[in-house]
């Protein structure tokens, strides 16, 4: 990292614990984005405010004469005070933010405190300046003015400072909630992993029973048969295995776990079912969470294929669309139900997909069962973001 770079991230840190303009206290003010040329017409807002609210008290407690150079002086002192105040801060923060970030708190708040102060003094010397009157010079250095500076000083010091506190204590609760609300994210995505993970430990065994079973009934007529399906067996539970201990797995490796599982209920089901899986070399080596397709393929089998004596075709296709990864599941089997009550979108397995992709990806991921048009049978997308 550069020097220049190191600067601007001690210059955004220092922002980050102070940042935002006095104004966007109130709600209305926070709804435009943070820049240098809104952070100007605050200021002229805000010492505008700070006009009136002066521009009150005199016409309230003050002489009624010369009341129009009364309202011009008091206007011109205020915006120069509030943009000399607005530029010292500027300058301080750029020059010294790396170094207070480092210190504790009373300091910063001294800091406020000391740059409001020298802004006030520096702003009545700008204004007066521009006034050019002779008067009001000979104020700034009688007794009177002293005092009147002095106590105007420190009432913009304390009153920015007040809000700068409020603001600080305001982010560190803040960052309080969102790390309480990841903590609450986190612990509800792995309670989830776990519920999904003991679902398939009671799933995995009725599925294994029963290829063993068909494997036992194919040692006596067809040998080689069993023997074929035992070492697809033992290439399924390789990969599964391997995949379900994992956080992340690449979009090739748990393809692989497809191809074993569809090859592995190829031999038990025979020509009832064919398969084929298509996706570009280019996306093997995209990042995905393992098992989210296993259960859309167990349910093309089982409720498209197995329903029909001819069986069919399944077909696995992974494409870019936009921003996000789709793989799209289409089989050629039953289609849906006629019963509404069993129309797509129902049962635990789905269910808990659709629970696991939003844990995952938070509203940015989705699933969707559509049935095919032009042949039989439904198609299930699964759209992933990419970052």
């Amino acid at each position: 990292m550069s020097t220049a770079d190191r600067a601007t991230a001690k210059w955004n840190a220092f922002e980050l614990k102070y940042d935002g303009h006095p104004l966007e206290f109130i709600h209305y003010f926070r709804r435009w984005p943070c820049s240098t040329q809104r952070d100007l017409l605050y200021t002229l807002i805000w010492n505008s405010l700070i006009f009136v609210a002066l521009a009150m008290v005199g016409l309230l407690f003050g002489s009624t004469q010369h009341i129009g150079r009364f309202l011009w002086v008091t206007f011109v002192i205020t915006q120069a005070v509030g943009f000399t105040i607005h530029g010292l801060f500027y300058v301080c923060g750029r020059l010294l933010g790396h170094w207070l970030i480092r210190l504790p708190n009373w300091v910063h708040y001294g800091y406020f405190i000391l740059v409001s102060v020298c802004g006030v003094f520096l702003g009545y010397g700008i204004g007066f300046s521009l006034l050019e009157m002779e008067s009001t010079r000979r104020y700034v250095f009688s007794a009177e003015g002293a005092k009147s500076i002095a106590l105007f000083s420190i009432m913009i010091s304390v009153l920015l400072c007040a809000m700068f506190i409020s603001r600080d204590k305001q982010r560190r609760n803040e960052l309080a909630l969102a790390a309480e609300r990841e903590r609450a994210t986190e612990a509800d995505r792995r309670a989830l992993e776990a519920q999904l993970r003991m679902l398939q430990a009671q799933i995995e065994p009725h599925f294994l029973y029963n290829t063993l079973a068909n494997a036992v009934g194919l040692i006596g007529p067809a040998p080689d048969k069993a023997r074929h399906l035992l070492e697809k067996l033992i290439d399924y539970l390789r990969a599964s295995l391997t995949a379900s201990r994992e956080a992340q797995t690449q979009l090739g490796r748990e393809l692989n776990t497809i191809a074993a599982y569809l090859a592995l209920m190829q031999v038990r089901m025979g020509e009832r079912l064919r398969y084929r899986i298509d996706c570009p070399s280019a996306l093997s080596e995209l990042p995905i969470p393992p098992m989210l397709l296993q259960p859309l393929v167990e349910n093309a089998i089982q409720h498209g294929l197995e329903p029909l004596i001819e069986g069919g075709e399944i077909s696995l296709q992974v494409s870019f669309e936009g921003s996000h990864l789709q793989i799209q599941i289409c089989d050629s089997g039953a289609g849906f139900p006629s019963t509404p009550v069993q129309r797509p979108g129902g049962g635990v397995g789905l269910s808990n997909l659709r629970e696991r992709l939003d844990s995952l990806y938070g509203g940015k991921a989705s699933l969707s069962l559509t049935e095919r048009q032009a042949e039989r049978g439904i198609c299930a997308t699964l759209r992933l973001p990419l970052a």
